[in-house]
């Protein structure tokens, strides 16, 4: 376990953990200023009173919203662990993805109906955490739904039926790693290895680095200020240092927990909606 996410363990233990009665009462409240914004947006407010009071039900709106995630933290994490971690992922990869899945189950849940968060929280939890892992685990991007089949026909292969269908065969071929050292062509000398393109770069390499460069740059403008820094400070953009974080709540005085979920929303964001990069 690496310190950082020691550091992260002890303050999401910090804080209490949920009531039945209190989930009820803040996805009331996060409902409510979910009608309320609805409300603002389509300026369906007859004065200036009323759309006060509709900003005072989007702040508790959101108050509670926080309060919520940080009570449910310690699921993430739960379900997290469960999960084995294997080639460029690390646990705390699986929990900010949890996080994200988290966040989008407290706005969607309604306490009203009487079923307990954990199990509809973890639902949505695992979803997120299944499509990181599909997204790196394969050498080739596979969409979520075609991936999830292949795994259940592999998991039905197992126990009933010894042969995939020839799609999902091909699917399954595709993701699997060969090995450099193998031959090309059956019975020839000739290896994977051998046929690689240099580790020189190249001019091509220049150019592409710089146009990627420039897409973050015009990415990031579409974010507000404070996301935009935040990013910017994680991932070292400007001055190429990575920081925690906790250090990107120190620079801007805002809670480590609150600068995570700002980053991974932002992040999220940016991979659902393509034309931002474009």
């Amino acid at each position: 376990m690496t310190d950082t996410l020691t550091v992260y363990l002890n303050e999401i233990g910090k804080h209490p953990l949920l009531t039945k009665e209190d989930e009820i009462r803040l996805s009331n409240q996060i409902r409510e200023g979910q009608e309320a914004s609805k409300q603002m947006e389509a300026s369906d407010y007859r004065d200036l009173d009323e759309l006060q009071k509709l900003e005072r039900r989007v702040k508790r709106s959101d108050r509670a919203k926080e309060k919520f995630i940080l009570g449910n933290l310690r699921l993430v994490v739960s379900v997290a662990k469960k999960y084995p971690v294997a080639g460029s992922l690390e646990l705390e990869d699986l929990i900010q993805e949890g996080n994200v899945g988290l966040e989008h189950a407290v706005q969607k849940f309604d306490g009203r109906k009487g079923f307990k968060f954990s199990t509809y929280g973890t639902f949505w939890i695992r979803q997120a955490i299944n499509r990181l892992i599909d997204q790196h685990s394969n050498l080739i991007r596979i969409p979520a739904d075609t991936h999830s089949a292949l795994r259940r026909q592999l998991r039905e292969a197992d126990s009933t039926s010894p042969d995939l269908s020839s799609e999902m065969n091909r699917i399954h071929a595709l993701t699997q790693v060969t090995s450099l050292d193998g031959p090309v062509i059956t019975d020839e000398d000739k290896n994977l290895h051998s046929v690689i393109a240099s580790p020189d770069r190249s001019p091509d390499d220049f150019v592409q680095d710089w146009h990627e460069t420039e897409t973050i740059h015009k990415a990031l403008k579409r974010l507000p200020s404070k996301t935009q820094a935040m990013l910017k400070y994680r991932f070292g953009f400007d001055d190429g240092i990575e920081r925690t974080f906790r250090e990107i709540g120190d620079l801007l005085d805002v809670s480590a927990e609150s600068a995570r979920r700002t980053v991974a929303k932002a992040i999220s964001q940016l991979a659902a909606e393509p034309a931002l990069i474009d």
